[in-house]
């Protein structure tokens, strides 16, 4: 199991880094120059969007996303860092609490992120243009404060540990 674990983090490292490629490859692909993507947004709405006003906020909307990328990539550094203490059968090493403190502010990073997609939601509705929809939801906020706490316990465990060694 802590191997198969190992291997998903490792997955979903290259997952994020293609969608960063991709992001980025889309960000340039709307600079000056790339009339096309004025004339595919002609053909589907036609005079009823801006489509400057679309490309603008595509940008943005693709801005976006790199924070949470850095966000994801630091989590999964952390937990794969974590996994591999378990791995040396040390999991209550000191720094595992720093690891989940730093998952902890990534999540949190994250959940801004979606509140921050949720206006871009609305903003793309006054717009006018198709866009994914969004709704609010709670289930990520309840992670980052498991994270956090989690990361208190793994302090007081490592400092029983600790204790716990000075006395053998």
């Amino acid at each position: 199991m802590l191997r198969a674990s190992i291997a998903v983090v490792q997955l979903f490292r290259i997952v994020n880094a293609a969608s960063i490629l991709f992001f980025v490859a889309a960000l340039v692909a709307t600079l000056p120059g790339a009339e096309w993507v004025e004339g595919v947004l002609v053909r589907k709405y036609g005079t009823t969007v801006d489509p400057q006003q679309v490309i603008v906020f595509m940008q943005l909307t693709m801005l976006l996303t790199l924070p949470v990328a850095f966000a994801v990539e630091r989590l999964l550094l952390a937990l794969r860092a974590i996994l591999r203490t378990i791995e040396d059968r040390e999991p209550f090493a000191a720094a595992n609490a720093g690891r989940l403190r730093l998952i902890g502010w990534m999540l949190l990073v994250i959940q801004f992120a979606d509140v921050g997609f949720g206006i871009v939601t609305w903003i793309a509705r006054a717009l006018h243009i198709d866009f994914l929809s969004w709704t609010p939801g709670f289930t990520g906020w309840i992670a980052v404060l498991i994270a956090f706490v989690l990361a208190q316990v793994f302090e007081r465990g490592a400092a029983m540990q600790h204790d716990l060694e000075g006395t053998v």
